[in-house]
This record gives structure tokens, sequence and C-alpha cells, in this order.
């Protein structure tokens, strides 16, 4: 099973509090508060924590005389040693945080900084080498051409949620999106609402570890 926008979109438009139709089987069908709603909440549950299936490699093969490299979309990770995880044929490459101090230097990287959007290596590369970057991901799921995608749009997008763990992410979307759509605390529904949110999101940070814990969650 893989969990879509389509499956999302009308498994909470099904819940009692709902004024949409739960039947819609195309995108024009969307209705765009709904799809507002729906956005905030993956949004606000998949950044909260970094959850292991977040995580994600992404690979630069570095050109002679090109120092300047596209960063992955997401947060570095660091490692058990706390260094940047950026490394270089399996080494590890220090972080330079005062690069306006550095000379002009060619050969193989010893560190990177960032400058912009871009991941810029030092010295500069004189041939090629393979860097990897572990980073948490901050795409929520992939669309028909397998592209990776920030919001949900169409009825075909795939949720980024391993298989196994669909059924909790939708009941955490689903009762996050229906305390999000309560204007106020005061609505009687608001307490229920909310424990239902707490709940569910906790059993999806348990769940998702895949190991045993004792230690309390909290949001």
């Amino acid at each position: 099973m893989t969990l879509t926008f389509l499956d999302l979109y009308n498994a909470c438009a099904s819940q009692e509090w709902s004024m949409y139709d739960n039947d819609a089987t195309k995108t024009e069908e969307f209705e765009k508060s709904l799809v507002i709603d729906l956005n905030k909440a993956v949004t606000e549950i998949l950044y909260s924590y970094p959850f292991n299936f977040r995580e994600k490699t992404h690979v630069i093969f570095t050109l002679p005389k090109i120092k300047s490299y596209s960063m992955p979309k997401g947060l570095i990770l660091k490692d058990s040693e706390g260094l940047y995880s950026v490394k270089i044929n399996s080494r590890s490459l220090k972080y330079i945080k005062n690069p306006l101090s550095l000379d002009d230097k060619k050969g193989i990287p010893e560190g990177f900084y960032v400058r912009g959007a871009k991941l810029v290596l030092y010295p500069e590369p004189t041939e090629k080498f393979i860097v990897t970057i572990d980073y948490l991901s901050l795409a929520v799921g992939i669309n028909s051409q397998d592209d990776e995608i920030f919001a949900l749009k169409d009825k075909n997008d795939i949720l980024n949620i391993p298989e196994h763990l669909e059924e909790i992410f939708k009941n955490a979307v689903i009762s996050r999106t229906m305390l999000n759509s309560i204007a106020s605390e005061s609505d009687e529904n608001f307490s229920a609402y909310k424990k239902q949110s707490e709940t569910a999101y906790k059993q999806l940070v348990k769940y998702s570890k895949g190991v045993e814990h004792n230690k309390v969650i909290k949001i």
C-alpha cells in the first residue's frame, strides 16, 4: 500500500466534523481550505521530530576547478562524534567557520563551508571525487514523475512514509487537521481533538524508532 494525497484527503473529509465531500476522485474536486489544513498538519508532524525515514544521502561527483555544489534539500546531520556527515571517499570533511580567512588552495578537499544555497569545498578539487552528505530531508513525498515535493497538491502525490507506519501517520494527520480546523480553544470539542492528536503523534514517534524505549515523549 502507498499512501496518496487522495487517500489522505478523503479520509479527512470523512470525519464527522468535516463539511467536505469525501468522495473526491480527481484533484480538481479538492477543497482549497482542506488542502491547506492537510499540508499544515503534515509539515507540523514531519518537521517536529527527526524521524529516521527522513534520513537521506546526497551524493556529489566533484569536477576539477569546480568548488561550489548544490546543497541537499534538508538539514545536514552530525555523526556520533559531533562532526557534520559530509565525507569524501568515506573521510569526514571539517566544517570551516570562517572561510574569509582562507587562502586560495587546490588539491584534495579537507573541509567545507556554506555560501548561500551552495556547499563549497576547500581546497578546490583538482580531480574527480565522491562526496556524500547525510541529511534530514524536508520533502513530504514524491509526485507522479518521482520528483521530491515539499507540499501536497495532486491526488497522486505519494507521502514519504514507510508502509508499516502509514496508518499511524494517517491517524496523526487526521487528528492534527481536525485540531487545526477548530477556530477556538473554547470549542467544546477542542480538548477531545487535542488529546487524540497528542496520542496519535506519540504513537508515530514511538513506532518509527523501531526499538523499545522508556523515555516520555513531549510535544
